[in-house]
């Protein structure tokens, strides 16, 4: 069976050399190497985004290393009752009128909480 990650891969930047230049952002590693920044493609028609990364070698210093990563991305669509969406355009009231900070009025407890069964045998 051939998995997503197993296709032959026809992407540009397979055969590429190693930028030499020095644009903002660069590093410079302890060979004198000039490493490239990393670089994020845009996701293609099957949904597989591809990272590629260089760093140093650790053993010769000479030498970059190139490491390609295949993301999957999927999308969820999530559907919303009428009812919700008309919830979400309400006012805030209580404590979460008065915060600023709006991007999480809901408070989690980090308490782990133990439910006993009330029907477990007890020995």
């Amino acid at each position: 069976m051939v998995r997503w990650g197993d296709d032959a891969d026809d992407s540009s930047t397979e055969g590429e050399s190693p930028i030499t230049s020095t644009a903002t952002g660069d590093k410079t590693g302890s060979g004198g190497l000039t490493i490239p920044p990393t670089h994020t493609s845009r996701v293609d028609a099957k949904g597989i985004k591809i990272v590629t990364s260089y760093r140093a070698h650790p053993t010769n210093s000479d030498q970059l290393l190139k490491t390609i990563t295949k993301i999957k991305v999927t999308t969820h669509k999530v559907r919303e009752s009428r009812d919700v969406e008309r919830r979400r355009s309400w006012a805030k009231f209580g404590q979460a009128a008065l915060d600023e900070d709006t991007t999480n009025v809901t408070i989690t407890s980090n308490d782990d909480v133990y439910i006993e069964d009330p029907n477990a045998d007890t020995d």
